[in-house]
């Protein structure tokens, strides 16, 4: 197809509001994508952003914008929980989805959305599509070279630090009180929240996991946010240990602890038999590796910047969230392009499918087998 895709975008929450929205308002992102509808169960919300970013139309329902409003594609931007339901709706109705991180709660959730997709012809992308990003395939050659070896242990640092204290829940008005209770219950924290950053990277360069095994507890019984408390439902503290197909091991934090200096968030080491690859510098806010050096043989350091990543120049570089506005845009450019999205739905079921079953390790105290398969590149 010509011109730019007819979008709506479902959810006008703290992410939308910080980078969604500012991003695809920039002049050039409308020659790819242009919003046509903003939806939000809070009606006020969905009415005040469809006036601060010149939204055409608001609804408070995805029925009522997907009988009235005309548009090619639905970007899901809500709570984990609300994912499945809406995404499928969208499909169902003939249109292309981008989805947010975790694309759904369960692997079953995540097998009929991909026959969903595939029944109905569209196409589906979903957060985080680290191979839109340059580094990951760099370190995917040096894996698959043999630089370091076979891979015999890998880490990475990925820690939560909750939602309640962003500026987008903690000022006056419906687009600066956005409740974060969602994220204490069932199908938040940070597991799927955070720490699925560090799963599609390490599924990216290690292919499918085949075993995980898992502790959690939690890091306080409530929270507090506008005057209230909120009680924590699930283990925001947990630590899992995955075995690759490979034969690699990996430890994988989801936790709601403070970070350090020493490693950035969202680091990544890999340990073989010939070497190692260690990342060095992440950007924080896209969770990008933008650095990392290889010790062994052939040592080198591979360095590159945010404004060399695909989409992600100009106003964008100042702006919060850009790897999500680079997936939206990798997502219209495949459209027209009659290729298959980078951030695709089968790397998403798998690492629903590791998340999945490290809580179930984490509940029942025993290894857990997964039983879907992801091929990286």
């Amino acid at each position: 197809m010509s011109g730019p895709l007819k979008a709506a975008l479902v959810g006008c929450g703290a992410l939308s509001q910080k980078g969604v929205l500012p991003h695809l308002t920039q002049t050039d992102a409308k020659e790819r994508l242009v919003l046509e509808a903003v939806v939000d169960t809070h009606a006020e919300r969905a009415l005040e952003t469809a006036k601060k970013y010149g939204v055409p139309h608001h609804f408070s329902s995805v029925d009522t914008m997907l009988d009235e409003a005309d548009v090619d594609v639905v970007l899901v931007i809500t709570p984990i929980p609300f994912h499945f339901p809406i995404a499928l709706q969208a499909i169902q109705a003939g249109k292309h989805v981008y989805v947010q991180k975790s694309m759904t709660q369960t692997v079953k959730e995540a097998d009929v959305l991909l026959a969903a997709r595939d029944k109905a012809g569209v196409m589906l992308a979903a957060a985080p599509g680290f191979e839109v990003c340059s580094t990951t395939r760099a370190m995917r050659e040096v894996v698959g070279q043999g630089a370091i070896g076979k891979v015999c242990v890998a880490y990475t640092y990925t820690l939560g630090f909750g939602h309640e204290r962003e500026a987008q829940r903690t000022g006056e008005g419906a687009l600066e009180t956005v409740d974060p209770t969602w994220y204490y219950r069932a199908g938040g924290g940070p597991l799927p929240d955070v720490t699925v950053y560090a799963l599609q990277l390490l599924t990216s360069l290690l292919g499918s996991v085949v075993r995980v095994t898992a502790l959690g507890n939690k890091t306080s019984a409530t929270k507090e946010w506008g005057g209230k408390s909120i009680p924590v439902e699930i283990d925001d503290n947990a630590v899992a240990t995955l075995e690759f197909a490979s034969g690699a091991l990996a430890v994988a934090a989801g936790t709601n602890s403070r970070g350090g200096s020493r490693n950035p968030w969202g680091g990544l080491a890999l340990y073989g038999t010939g070497g190692a690859l260690e990342v060095t510098d992440v950007h924080g806010a896209s969770g990008y590796p933008l650095a990392f050096e290889v010790t062994g043989q052939n040592a080198e350091l591979f360095s590159t910047t945010l404004g060399e990543q695909p989409y992600i120049d100009g106003a964008h570089l100042d702006l919060q969230e850009p790897h999500v506005y680079a997936d939206i845009m990798d997502l219209s450019d495949a459209v027209r392009e009659g290729r298959p999205p980078r951030a695709s739905g089968e790397q998403a079921r798998h690492v629903v499918d590791i998340i999945e079953k490290v809580l179930e390790s984490t509940r029942t105290g025993h290894v857990q087998e997964l039983t879907t398969r992801f091929t990286p590149g």
